[in-house]
């Protein structure tokens, strides 16, 4: 029997690649409190390796994760707009006085080897107001 809709995950992520910096200065320029954190230089295991690794840059990031019919980057979108609207002078401020890069990543886990995704020009401009790099990664996963 073929499916009549296949299943998404999508996660989705705003971060901020801090460098040398500490990671806690996003926290006070927006005011937000990130759901995960690290410095530059912090070691970490792997699960691959006995040995730990070691950070390569301070990170701080805010993320949204749904499970739907399809994919729906919208959803996401809108989220991080609630969020963030009202911080885009902080986030200017966070990528040109202190340097750092900001994110906005998608990965989205299908059923669906076909599926893809529309940005409207409203959409495409809150990303380039926010970010100063966008990245996408699909996930083929029939277990969903």
């Amino acid at each position: 029997m073929e499916k009549e809709f296949f299943m998404c995950k999508t996660d989705s992520e705003f971060m901020v690649l801090t460098q040398n910096k500490d990671c806690h200065i996003v926290t006070q320029e927006l005011n937000i409190q990130p759901d995960r954190y690290h410095q530059k230089g912090e070691k970490t295991l792997n699960k691959f390796s006995p040995n730990p690794a070691i950070r390569q840059s301070g990170l701080w990031a805010i993320s949204k994760i749904s499970v739907t019919e399809g994919t729906c980057i919208s959803e996401h979108i809108k989220h991080f707009q609630s969020i963030l609207e009202d911080k885009i002078q902080a986030i200017e401020k966070l990528k040109q006085y202190y340097g750092f890069e900001c994110v906005f990543y998608v990965l989205i886990e299908t059923e669906d080897a076909g599926a893809g995704f529309d940005l409207d020009e409203a959409e495409l401009s809150f990303i380039n107001k926010i970010s100063s790099r966008f990245t996408c990664s699909f996930v083929i996963n029939e277990h969903l």
